[in-house]
C-alpha cells in the first residue's frame, strides 16, 4: 500500500514551481488544491489570475502585530494555503513610535529587522508545509505593511517617520529581493497611511467612481478612507490596545458595552458602579477598560467624521461601509454604532472584507498589471493630517460620550 504521506514528500521535495513542465503534476497535493480554492475577494468574487505562467507565488501582511501570509497558484489565482503567527517585534515594542525609537538606538533597527525576517521566513515555510510545497517552490511575491513596518522590514532607518514633520523620505512601491525571494512593495501614502491601506483599497475597489463610500481599517491604528466626489481622502488615528488588551476582546467587548449601555449600567458618560459590569460567564469588566475603549472608540469616531467633512459628503450618503482588519471585520456593527464608534447609517450596506491588506496583496500579486493602478491610487489620494487638527480636537471630545454618531 502507497503512503500519502510518503509521496507528499516525494512531490513535494522535487517541487520547482514550473507546473507546466513536471511529469508530477497531476499527483501534486498543491495542484490538487488549487482545483476547487480560487482566492475570494471583495464581495465574494472569483479573483482568478492574469498571469499565464505556471509557478507559486506568496502574499505577506506585515502588520504592527500580526503577520499573514497565503500561497497561490500564479496561473489559476488559487489560494493554496494560509497562516498567520505574531509578530516578535512587540516583544520590543507594542506600538510604531516605540519600534522607531528601538531602531535609532546601537544595532536596533539591525535587531528589529532580524526579528521579523526570520518570523517571515519560519512562516513561509509553515504556509507551504500546509499546501505540501517546499518553500524553494516559491518564484516571488508581494508584501504590504504599513510605511514604518516596510522601513524596518528593508533595512531603511524610520527616525524621518517619529519626528515632526513626519515626512517619509521613501513611500516603497518598488521592487527589492527579500527573504531570497524577488518581491514588489505596493506604494505608501505617507508616514502613517501605508501600504496595507493602499492594498486594502485594491481589494474594495476603491478606485471605482461609485457613490461615497467608507473603509475602516480598525487595529491598534486605525485607518480610515472616504470616497466621495471622484476622490479619496485617507488618515490614520491611534485607537491604542483597547480592542486587544482586555480579558473581553473583539466584538464581544463593543456587545458588552452596548449591552450595558442599554441596561443603564453604564452611562453614556462611562460612569459604571462598582461590580456592576459582570458577563453572563463571570467575567469583569473594570472602569479602566470602559475608559480606554472611550478613548478609542472616540479617536475612530472622530476620525471618521473629520473624513467626511473633508470629503463633502455625509453619513446619508455613504452606500456602503467596508470594515477591514482582523478586529474591524469581525464587530457587531450594530454595537459599534450603539456605543457611537461607527456611524448609524441605514441605508449603508455594511461589508466586512477580512484581513483586506493581505487580499489586496494577493490580487497584486495575481495581477501584476493592477500595479500601476496602485501606484496611481496612492498618489492621488488625498491624506489628512489629524495632528493639530482642531476640528478633530472638537469633534473627538463630542464623541466620547457614548451616544449613537
Amino acid at each position: 500500500m502507497n503512503d500519502p504521506d510518503q509521496t507528499r514528500r516525494t512531490t513535494s521535495a522535487r517541487c520547482n514551481g514550473h507546473c507546466a513542465r513536471c511529469p508530477r503534476a497531476a499527483a501534486c497535493p498543491a495542484r490538487q488544491a488549487a482545483k476547487g480554492a480560487p482566492i475570494l475577494l471583495s464581495g465574494g468574487s472569483t479573483g482568478g489570475s492574469s498571469r499565464n505562467a505556471d509557478g507559486i507565488g506568496f502574499a505577506v501582511d506585515v502588520g504592527s502585530t500580526t503577520l499573514a501570509a497565503g500561497v497561490y497558484d500564479l496561473r489559476t489565482g488559487a489560494l493554496l494555503a494560509r497562516a498567520g503567527r505574531a509578530n516578535p517585534q512587540a516583544a520590543v515594542s507594542s506600538d510604531v513610535i516605540g519600534r522607531i525609537a528601538a531602531a535609532e538606538k546601537p544595532n536596533g533597527l539591525t535587531n528589529l529587522q532580524g526579528l521579523v525576517s526570520g518570523a517571515l521566513e519560519t512562516l513561509l515555510a509553515d504556509v507551504c508545509s500546509s499546501a505540501g510545497i517546499p518553500p524553494t517552490s516559491l518564484s516571488d511575491g508581494v508584501v504590504t505593511g504599513n510605511t514604518v513596518m516596510l522601513h524596518i522590514l528593508t533595512g531603511r532607518s524610520p527616525s524621518s517617520l517619529g519626528r515632526a514633520p513626519f515626512h517619509a523620505d521613501w513611500l516603497a512601491g518598488c521592487e527589492e529581493t527579500l527573504l531570497g525571494h524577488p518581491i514588489w512593495l505596493p506604494p505608501c501614502i505617507g508616514a502613517f497611511v501605508g501600504a496595507d491601506l493602499v492594498c486594502a483599497l485594491v481589494a474594495a475597489n476603491f478606485d471605482r467612481e461609485d457613490p461615497p463610500a467608507l473603509l475602516c481599517d480598525i487595529g491598534t491604528n486605525a485607518e480610515v478612507a472616504v470616497r466621495a466626489h471622484r476622490t479619496i481622502f485617507a488618515t490614520s488615528t491611534a485607537a491604542g490596545p483597547a480592542f486587544e488588551g482586555t480579558g473581553v476582546r473583539g466584538s464581544e467587548l463593543l456587545d458588552a458595552i452596548a449591552s450595558f449601555l442599554a441596561s443603564g449600567a453604564i452611562s453614556e458618560t462611562g460612569a459604571s458602579a462598582p461590580g456592576s459590569l459582570v458577563l453572563a460567564d463571570g467575567r469583569t469588566l473594570d472602569n479602566a477598560d470602559v475608559r480606554a475603549v472611550q478613548m478609542a472608540k472616540a479617536a475612530v469616531a472622530a476620525g471618521i467624521s473629520v473624513m467626511l467633512d473633508e470629503a463633502g459628503t455625509c453619513v446619508d450618503e455613504l452606500s456602503e461601509i467596508f470594515l477591514a482588519g482582523g478586529f474591524g471585520c469581525g464587530l457587531n456593527p450594530d454595537s459599534a454604532a450603539a456605543i457611537g464608534m461607527l456611524p448609524s447609517a441605514p441605508a449603508a450596506k455594511k461589508t466586512p472584507i477580512g484581513n483586506a491588506a493581505l487580499a489586496g496583496a494577493a490580487t497584486l500579486l495575481l495581477h501584476p498589471q493592477r500595479r500601476t493602478a496602485a501606484l496611481q491610487l496612492a498618489r492621488s489620494t488625498r491624506l489628512v493630517e489629524l495632528g493639530g487638527n482642531s476640528n478633530f480636537s472638537d469633534r473627538f471630545i463630542d464623541a466620547m460620550a457614548f451616544t449613537p454618531a
